[in-house]
Order: structure tokens, then C-alpha cells, then sequence
């Protein structure tokens, strides 16, 4: 709802709806409004301001604005100086917005990671997190190379594929023959004898990092390393190259890289 400064009240019950809505209006305190116009007044404000000057221009009675600055002075929202007698923003309106600000820079912040990682690399990287049987795409970087491998976002797949499956398959809980079911959905290209794919999963279980060379695409070698250190296994950060282009050295700066991409996710709580 558009309005113009100045003309809310604490006396003054707001009303609005939707004239296509047959919904109840919605009643908005005025005293609450009123207090939201202040620290945004304040915020904006270059200079610290006294009590006669935030009341004219927000068009509050003076005792009301008075009130309101004192209750918002109590969690330092507003600081007062007693002896200039003016006010202005304190860290209370920092300590109430950096909570939100986290949770949305942690993302980004991995983001950011993951294409440095891609364009460094010469790889695609991606974030996978499990979803009941199936694994969903998150978040992916591609190389900048001419050549590439793409995946598009909330792509899912079944729970064992691939490099990133074996991680899944060691931290299920289940052993010999109850991995069979979940072996047999996997859409292989070529597909591995059971048992010798029941030793690698042993092996990325110890090591904490799978690889999977062209059983699900030819010609493409995928690598794998948990996000989650102990306990359920959620997320995976995986790459995906051409098999043929990587040395066993470029191999294991991929999954040390790998590594710190889950250190971030772990940091930004995904």
C-alpha cells in the first residue's frame, strides 16, 4: 500500500484490501507503523536528528514519537545522546537485519565459489542433495571451455548414480544384497559387475571421496566428496569432465577443490 510520509498515526486504525478479495480487511496498528517510519527516517537520515525534528516530518504528535523513540532506545534499535539531546540509528537495526543477511549472502557465497571453481578447473561443478530415493541438482557451474558438460537445476536422478551414488550407498546403512534394489534403478551406460561396484563403495565409505569412470556416461569421469562429515548424507559436491582430458595430479586437485566447496556449504548451511 502506497502512502505518503507523514500521514500515520498511532490513533489511527489502517485499513486495506483488495477489491477483488472477499477476504476480511487487514487492520494495521498504527503505533507499530509509526515506529517502522521512524528507523527508516532515522536510517536515511546523514546527520543524528532531535525528537521536534522526526515528529514534523513524519507529521507525529510529539509525546507519541516520544514514546515510541524510548521503546526503541531499550534494544539500542535508536541511541540517544542526552547531552546534543538528538537521535539517531543504533546496531539494534544491524543485530535485527544480519540473521536474514547471512542466510541469503551463505548461498551466494557458494555460488560465487562454485564458478570460480569451474572456470579455474576447466570442469562442471555442482551441489546434489538428497531427496528421499532420488538426488536433485542445487546449484552448478560450468567451464568455461567451448567443450562442456551441462546439467540444469532441480534435475534428480535416481539415489545411487554415479560417483556421488557410491557416497550414498556407503552412508545408507545398508549392506551386501539390500543395495542391490537401489544398484538396479541406476540408468547405467555401462553397467559395472555388483560386487566390484559393492568394493567401491567400501572404498569411497573410507576415503570420503567416489569416482565413477564412464559407467553412467561414456568418456565422462565424475568425482564426488560428502558435504556432511558424520551421520546422514544430504548433499554432495560433484564434478564432471571428459575422462580423457584429466591427469591423475589435475584428478586430485579436483577433489582437494572439491573438498573446500564442502567446507563452504557446511559453513553456509545448506
Amino acid at each position: 500500500m502506497d502512502r505518503a510520509p507523514g500521514l500515520v498515526r498511532d490513533t489511527e486504525a489502517h485499513e486495506a484490501a483488495s477489491p477483488d478479495s472477499a477476504e476480511a480487511p487487514v487492520k494495521f496498528v498504527g503505533a507499530v507503523v509509526a515506529a517502522l517510519d521512524i528507523m527508516r527516517f532515522l536510517a536515511q537520515s546523514a546527520e543524528p536528528l532531535r525528537l521536534s525534528q522526526i515528529s514534523r516530518a513524519l507529521s507525529l504528535n510529539n509525546s507519541t514519537c516520544l514514546n515510541i523513540l524510548r521503546t526503541l532506545e531499550r534494544d539500542r534499535i535508536v541511541l540517544f545522546d542526552k547531552t546534543s539531546k538528538l537521535y539517531c540509528g543504533g546496531p539494534g537495526l544491524v543485530d535485527l537485519a544480519l540473521p536474514m543477511i547471512e542466510r541469503e549472502e551463505g548461498p551466494r557465497r557458494f555460488d560465487r565459489a562454485l564458478d570460480v571453481a569451474a572456470r579455474e578447473l576447466g570442469v562442471t561443478v555442482a551441489l546434489w542433495r538428497r531427496v528421499v530415493d532420488q538426488i536433485e541438482l542445487v546449484a552448478v557451474a560450468e567451464s568455461s571451455e567451448t567443450m562442456r558438460i551441462a546439467f540444469t537445476v532441480g534435475r534428480r536422478v535416481p539415489l545411487f548414480v554415479g560417483a556421488m551414488g557410491r557416497l550414498m550407498a556407503s552412508r545408507s546403512g545398508l549392506r551386501g544384497e539390500a543395495l542391490r534394489p537401489g544398484f538396479e534403478q541406476v540408468p547405467w551406460a555401462r553397467k559395472p559387475d555388483f560386487t566390484i561396484w559393492q568394493d567401491e563403495v567400501a572404498i569411497a565409505a573410507q576415503a570420503q571421496v567416489a569416482l565413477d569412470h564412464g559407467h553412467i556416461n561414456r568418456g565422462i569421469l565424475g568425482l564426488a566428496v560428502p558435504v556432511e562429515e558424520a551421520g546422514a548424507l544430504v548433499h554432495v559436491c560433484c564434478a564432471t569432465m571428459f575422462e580423457e582430458e584429466q591427469s591423475d595430479e589435475k584428478v586430485v586437485s579436483i577433489i582437494e577443490r572439491l573438498r573446500d566447496l564442502a567446507r563452504i556449504a557446511r559453513e553456509v548451511r545448506f
